[in-house]
């Protein structure tokens, strides 16, 4: 893989893309949760996620980049890093709020709640090292979807071979564009898919 195809793959699956890909797969499994859910509210909640997890925490960013806050939308330097984690936290939980008042019980809530946990910890671990975002993101969706399939009996292989090579893809793209060690990484992918699959097998 050459620079400009992995400068694409790292843009077309950005971590805060993740919550949109997850909602779009998520709704369209054929679940008794799903099929009891009328058309109009799946609409709905794809717009209010697009919205609030990609949306308006991207527009913030740019406004960040404009007045020199963080340095690129990449933020390759771990000093920065930290208020954009918090303003997202910030977004993914409002996500969360919104979705429970449609009271909805959704697989959606628990994985916004669980992203939410993610970045959290995240800006944690960013007070002393970096770690790529992108794995973590991408091991979250992986770690989430075999949960939910070990704990609802569900067969989900097909998406999970897809979301493995994503993944796959993902972290080999972090890692020609120099944007963090292996070791940031894995333990990125680490963090995400085994709290994520503990999270959603569970509970």
């Amino acid at each position: 893989m050459h620079v400009k195809p992995a400068q694409v793959i790292s843009v077309l699956f950005h971590p805060l893309l993740v919550p949109t890909y997850a909602l779009l797969l998520f709704i369209n499994l054929n679940t008794h949760f799903v099929l009891a859910m009328p058309m109009q509210v799946r609409y709905l909640m794809t717009l209010l996620v697009f919205l609030t997890t990609f949306m308006l925490p991207a527009l913030i960013l740019l406004i960040l980049r404009k007045f020199d806050v963080v340095k690129s939308m990449e933020m390759p330097e771990r000093q920065e890093r930290a208020l954009p984690l918090i303003i997202v936290s910030a977004f993914f939980y409002l996500t969360y709020y919104l979705l429970k008042q449609m009271e909805q019980n959704s697989i959606i809530t628990l994985f916004m709640i669980g992203a939410t946990m993610l970045i959290l910890l995240c800006l944690i671990i960013n007070y002393f090292t970096k770690i790529s975002l992108h794995a973590t993101s991408w091991g979250g969706f992986l770690g989430a979807l075999m949960g939910y399939s070990l704990n609802a009996r569900v067969d989900v292989m097909l998406w999970l071979y897809a979301i493995i090579l994503i993944t796959g893809m993902v972290a080999t793209a972090r890692l020609i564009l120099k944007a963090h060690t292996p070791a940031q990484v894995y333990g990125g992918f680490l963090l995400g898919s085994i709290s994520q699959l503990i999270l959603f097998y569970y509970v």
